[in-house]
């Protein structure tokens, strides 16, 4: 009853937001559906397994826009739950889950956001590399799951500054704090999991920049820090990018290096082909590396069809696919947005 009840009141929210008195504050309501179908391997070094999957990933719907205030600032707002359209199994427990929810001021000096957001870091360069987005073959199988962030409880400002855009963010945690000592020491602490975000995006013609860190509190007694690197260029029909990632922490437990190329080669204006392979250094005797090809063909500005082959070596596939070990998909695609 009670995961009847948010998921309820979620769409309850939803559909309140876009009766007609809303609709007329610029509101937009939007959603996208991304499914595949294919081949899923999985050698863990326990089990070996293949099956078939229909999967959905990361469809969405939400509603967005603004309102005017008596002066020249605007109020905006943004809602979103991410809607499992496959698993039948989960429904009850996962079929609806909150994406970015927020509100917030904009005017000439930027934009500042409260409530559940994508990080500075998470959104830092993604464009310029990200060409693959929520597939099996997902970046994040490589640039590091945990510091790709939607956090909760998050303040963050926006800018304009010279050719690009400024983002700074701090998200509060959780206020674990017990002086009973109920509960885990590690996690003891007011604002246990805070975090600290800072990236400039910038765009310079034909070439795409971004810097960003982010520290995460992982114990009270030990801090994770993100620092990557992003790089892109469009070359005629060819659209090259790099990102370099460095994960570490105070305890030194962590030391990761990740590294991501891709490219997207453009065929026509609705074919593309697309390449990426990342590498991901954590000191162990073999690296976790993930190499794609996927054929992109578009049918309309809302729908769009695709193959993918991903291959994952040594956990190369588990960050954002969550296949272990050598691992690979043979998968079609449709992602059609509205």
């Amino acid at each position: 009853m009670k995961t009847f009840t948010k998921n309820a009141t979620a769409l309850a929210i939803l559909a309140a937001l876009a009766a007609p008195g809303i609709a007329s504050a610029e509101a937009t309501l939007y959603g996208k559906a991304h499914l595949s179908f294919g081949s899923v391997s999985e050698d863990d070094g326990t089990n070996d397994t293949s099956s078939t999957a229909v999967t959905s990933h990361a469809s969405r719907v939400g509603i967005k826009g603004t309102m005017d205030t008596d002066g020249s600032a605007k109020v905006i707002y943004k809602f979103e739950w991410e809607v499992d359209m496959a698993d039948e199994k989960n429904a009850s427990d996962n079929n609806i889950k909150s994406r970015s929810q927020f509100v917030g001021i904009k005017d000439s000096w930027g934009q500042v956001r409260i409530g559940r957001d994508d990080s500075p870091y998470k959104l830092a360069g993604k464009k310029n590399v990200e060409f693959l987005s929520d597939t099996w073959a997902d970046f994040n199988n490589i640039i590091d799951k945990g510091q790709d962030t939607r956090n909760d409880d998050s303040i963050a400002y926006w800018g304009d500054i010279g050719p690009g855009k400024l983002g700074v963010a701090y998200a509060a945690g959780d206020d674990d704090y017990d002086q009973d000592n109920e509960v885990d020491p590690a996690t003891e602490a007011e604002n246990f999991g805070e975090s600290t975000s800072i990236a400039y995006d910038m765009k310079m013609g034909n070439i795409g920049f971004a810097l960003a860190t982010q520290t995460i509190q992982k114990s009270t007694t030990n801090d994770e820090t993100g620092t990557k690197f992003a790089f892109g260029y469009k070359m005629g029909d060819t659209k090259l990018g790099l990102m370099y990632e460095t994960v570490d922490d105070d305890d030194n437990s962590i030391d990761n290096k990740n590294t991501f190329v891709s490219v997207n080669h453009s065929l026509s204006k609705t074919d593309s082909i697309v390449f990426a392979y990342g590498t991901k250094d954590t000191g162990a005797a073999d690296d976790a590396t993930m190499t794609a090809l996927a054929y992109k063909h578009k049918m309309g500005k809302g729908l769009e069809l695709y193959g993918l082959y991903a291959d994952g070596a040594d956990d190369g596939l588990k960050g954002a696919s969550k296949l272990a070990g050598d691992s690979s998909v043979i998968v079609a695609g449709m992602v059609a947005k509205f």
